[in-house]
């Protein structure tokens, strides 16, 4: 199984575990999103490394995360089910887990990382979680160079520009040894 789709199993398992009972795809798009740049900042290091985003109408996407929701829903960890939305004019796709989650990969620090954003991210509304993925510094920078042009839909997200927290470079860097 790919880092993406434990992440996406693990999301799940942490919305179900906290009483949300589904996630829409716009949620799984943008929670490991956040997650990255998350990680860049406090870490020092992509999360996902193999994941690409792209810039699209509403924000960062992943075909990364299409291939690996596709793969679940095959093979029986996922199921989908579209549900009328009150809020918004489309459908809402809603994801949620189908059967046991397996055992992950992810390390306890690893789990404990996301925990602690997850905590934070699995309750909030897709207009705050689009407002939060907007403020990164990937969405800043291509918003940037589109300057009321139309937008650079399909354009790869530049994760260089995600500022480290200083905290984190003064434990990696020699200056402390």
């Amino acid at each position: 199984m790919s880092r993406i789709e434990e992440l996406i199993l693990f999301i799940l398992d942490r919305a179900h575990k906290m009483g949300i009972i589904d996630l829409s795809s716009f949620q799984l798009f943008k929670i490991p999103y956040l997650i990255q740049i998350f990680s860049l900042k406090y870490a020092g290091t992509k999360f996902v490394p193999d994941a690409v985003f792209m810039r699209d109408q509403n924000g960062p996407i992943s075909v990364d995360i299409y291939s690996a929701v596709e793969r679940l829903e095959k093979g029986g960890y996922i199921k989908k089910e579209v549900k009328e939305n009150k809020d918004y004019k489309k459908p809402r796709h809603c994801h949620s887990l189908a059967k046991k989650m397996p055992k992950l990969s992810f390390t306890k620090g690893e789990e404990i990382f996301l925990d602690n954003f997850l905590i934070k991210l699995l309750p909030l509304t897709q207009s705050k979680l689009k407002e939060m993925a907007y403020n990164t510094e990937p969405m800043r920078s291509i918003k940037e160079k589109e300057k009321g042009d139309s937008i650079k839909k399909g354009a790869v997200l530049d994760f260089s520009t995600v500022v480290v927290d200083p905290d984190i470079v003064d434990v990696y860097s020699d200056k402390n040894s």
